[in-house]
């Protein structure tokens, strides 16, 4: 199979951009379990954090407890901790979150492997951001 065509293969498949991301965030424990956590939207993704924007403010150095969803990939109770959040001029909040993998439950192979996933997903739209004409 030659370049091309290759190329053409993946424009055909189905591509999702960062916006197709779902991030639901909570604080870790009761106060995060009993509080209204509205979805943010995702701004920049990677494999060891995300950054988002959302109507929930967080200070640096606080733990957040991230749920991740694209297409039929899910992630549940990812451990992160913010590295900045700021004000935006419209009141939204800019968060940056780096994920905690020095926790042993963050290194199990799953995890890694659906983040992988989620990456790859995303990048294609990228990659490829409109779909290969029919000949």
């Amino acid at each position: 199979m030659n370049e091309e065509s290759n190329g053409d293969e993946r424009r055909k498949c189905q591509r999702y951009d960062r916006s197709d991301l779902t991030i639901n965030v909570a604080r870790p424990g009761l106060a995060g379990f009993l509080a209204f956590n509205p979805r943010s939207e995702c701004l920049n993704f990677s494999l060891t954090g995300l950054q988002f924007g959302g109507q929930q403010s967080f200070q640096p150095g606080e733990k957040v407890i991230l749920d991740l969803c694209v297409a039929d990939i899910t992630l549940k109770e990812l451990d992160g901790v913010v590295v900045k959040s700021r004000e935006e001029v419209d009141g939204s909040w800019c968060t940056g979150v780096k994920l905690c993998f020095n926790q042993r439950r963050m290194q199990r192979p799953h995890i890694t492997r659906k983040l992988l996933q989620i990456e790859d997903k995303l990048r294609c739209a990228q990659a490829y951001p409109y779909p290969a004409r029919d000949s």
